[in-house]
């Protein structure tokens, strides 16, 4: 009897290992660096700039299948609310947020939360912090002026924020908080089964 228990349970657990047998990989430069399976999360924007984020159900070779998660917070509660049915191309996936980066509902609709997420230095990262004290300098040495009376300005002191500021514009036109789905970065399904 122990031998016929003991072959039935192991029967239904070999069953269900081979239910799910793709993964979901994303890979840089033909190296595996992330791995999705079936109730991961998932956030990524499709072609047309839509963001999307869910709990993955399927994979199959060229598709993924999700629950799409919606948290609204309030003042007095946290409702969270589960939608089924959706499914994707593969192909259809532009980019995918980078570590750290937290995508939320938002106005009604999927986006970056403008705080960043937990990505460190991002003030600095986006240029923010460089902008902000290049224009700072720049007005304290605007009212320097002023209360001395002097409106000769230094150029040297306003090159300086002018420089400060350009550096800040750089960084944050280089500085994407997305990873593209493209030549450097793909999306491949592996099947477990064979």
């Amino acid at each position: 009897m122990n031998k016929l228990i003991l072959t039935a349970f192991l029967t239904v657990c070999s069953i269900l290992l081979f239910a799910q047998n793709n993964i979901l990989v994303l890979k840089k430069r033909g190296r595996s660096i992330q791995y999705f399976t079936k109730d991961s999360y998932l956030s990524f924007q499709l072609k047309n700039g839509e963001w999307f984020k869910g709990i993955i159900i399927k994979v199959t070779t060229d598709s993924i299948y999700l629950n799409k998660e919606l948290i609204r917070y309030s003042l007095l509660r946290t409702d969270t609310v589960h939608f089924s049915g959706f499914d994707f191309s593969i192909k259809e996936i532009f980019a995918l947020p980078k570590k750290g980066v937290q995508i939320d509902y938002i106005g009604g609709r999927f986006q970056i939360t403008k705080s960043g997420g937990h990505v460190h230095w991002y003030w600095v990262k986006g240029g923010w912090i460089f902008r902000a004290g290049a224009i700072g300098y720049a007005v304290l040495n605007v009212l320097n002026g002023l209360i001395d009376k002097n409106l000769a300005f230094s150029g040297s002191k306003l090159g300086i924020a002018a420089g400060l500021f350009l550096g800040g514009v750089i960084l944050k036109k280089t500085y994407k908080l997305t990873i593209p789905i493209g030549k450097k970065y793909q999306l491949e399904t592996i099947n477990l089964s064979n």
